[in-house]
Order: C-alpha cells, then structure tokens, then sequence
C-alpha cells in the first residue's frame, strides 16, 4: 500500500492540514488496525524521531485515538467521523481568524492609507438645506455593511431616517449615535426618546461633554460632516478613511465616558 497511497490519498487529506507523515501514519493504521509505535514506524517509514510528534497531531486533529494499555496501541478513527470533526475544527480556525483579521484590518487600512498619500479624502458632495440632505444620507446610509456612528442622535429625527435605521438593523449594521446631555434628559422627561432610540435598534449613550460637530460615519470609510455658521445649513460628504478614522477615535473617546441609554428611566437616560 505504501507504494500508491501518495497518489490515492494525498489529495484528499493534505487540504484538510495533515502532513506527509501524518497521511502516511492514518493511512497505515486503516490498513493494518491498531497497532503500536515500533510497528508504525516500520510500514510507514516515519523515522522514529518524528513519530511521537506525528501521532500527536493525528490525535488533535480527530484522526486517531489512542487504545489503552500496554503496550499502548493506536488505532484509526472512522474516515467519516473524523472528517467531519476536522471540518468543524477548519471553521472555528476560520471563524477565529476572521474575527482577529477585522479587528486588525481598520488599523491596518489607516496605514495603508497614510502609506500611500490617500489620507485627504475625496469631497464627493456638498449639499445645502436640510430639506436636501435627507435623500443624500439615505443613499450614503444603504452603502453600509458594518457600521454607522452618529455624533448627535437628533441627526436621526431632523434628517427622518428611521425607516434606514430599521433596514440597517435587518442586515446587522451596527449603529452608535450620542445624545447631547440636556435638562429635559437629565430631569427625565425624555422617556420618548430613549424608547424610540432603543425601538430602532440604535446603541446611544447619553454625553455630558459638548459635541461641536456633527457628522455620521459610514464602515469607517465615509463621513457626512454638518457646519454650522452659514447661511443654510450645509453638509459635506467626505471619502477618507484617514478622516473616518480620526473621527471614530474621537467619537469612541467620548462614547467611552457616556452612559447608557436606557427604557423607562427617572434618571439620565445615558
């Protein structure tokens, strides 16, 4: 069997992680039954320094299992049973390395940015009147994928983008807004927004500290900016990830030291 199982077998298991002396080791013990170390290290021609180690490996991933006694045996595991329990192992390592990579990835990307001169942006609107904004922000709002920040949670109500909310809710966008502390939330008579908020399916902390700027951030790529000091209202919708990334961090600051918003409170609705 030694001399084809590279050609009838290889295929199959090297995707599923096994090295050359592993198959080797599997494909032995189906052949001959459970047997011990000494007996492997002959049909397999694994050198005895390397076996111990391979079996090792054949054990965490789900191939063999050890026989108790003396002297100690090991045995091949059911093709079937082992293959599906090596599949679930591939997806926990992938699942894993996802959520490692996405943790990593906006750092990574601001580098990137930096790196090659793209940390300006690109100024792809500017809007006057608040009675303009509104479809803007829903077309920028439908681009998102992972997350929205909202720097001012009125920015919801005045710009009617509930029903948005709602649908970014549906694909799993996740969507932080900060609410400006004021007498009628600290006096509690705002109970009306902290449920319509939480109704939404919006994460708001309220914030004692000043919020100069507004502004919305999509997927930490583009920012709708709202100034002040002119004759209409004017927003400015920026692509930059550099922006997107300064303002996050200024954004996560304060939300840091907020409270949270919570239903049917008497107190702050932080």
């Amino acid at each position: 069997m030694q001399s084809d199982f590279s050609s009838r077998y290889i295929y199959i298991l090297k995707p599923l992680g096994l090295s050359d002396y592993e198959i080797r080791v599997y494909i032995t013990l189906i052949e001959t039954g459970p047997t011990n170390y000494r007996v492997l290290v002959k049909d397999s021609n694994v050198p005895t320094g390397k076996i111990y180690q391979v079996l090792s490996a054949l054990e965490s991933k789900g191939f063999i299992e050890a026989v108790e006694g003396k002297p100690r045996l090991f045995r091949a595991v059911e093709p079937r049973k082992a293959f599906r329990r090596r599949f679930r192992q591939i997806e926990d390592d992938y699942l894993d390395l996802e959520r490692k990579i996405g943790e990593a990835m906006q750092s990574l990307q601001f580098e990137y940015d930096q790196k090659y001169e793209k940390t300006q942006g690109i100024v792809t609107k500017v809007i006057f009147g608040l009675n303009s904004f509104e479809r803007i922000i829903k077309e920028s709002l439908f681009r998102a994928e992972v997350e929205v920040l909202v720097s001012s949670s009125d920015l919801i109500f005045r710009l009617h983008l509930e029903e948005s909310i709602k649908d970014l809710r549906l694909k799993g966008v996740n969507i932080n807004a900060l609410c400006p502390s004021f007498p009628a939330i600290d006096n509690g008579s705002s109970s009306g927004l902290s449920d319509e908020l939480m109704g939404l399916g919006v994460n708001a902390r309220v914030s004692s500290e000043l919020i100069p700027t507004k502004y919305l951030i999509v997927d930490n790529r583009g920012v709708s900016l709202f100034l002040d000091g002119y004759e209409d209202e004017t927003c400015v919708q920026i692509q930059s990830a550099a922006l997107s990334q300064m303002l996050r961090g200024s954004f996560m600051l304060t939300w840091g030291k907020g409270r949270p918003l919570t239903q049917n409170h008497k107190k702050p609705i932080l």
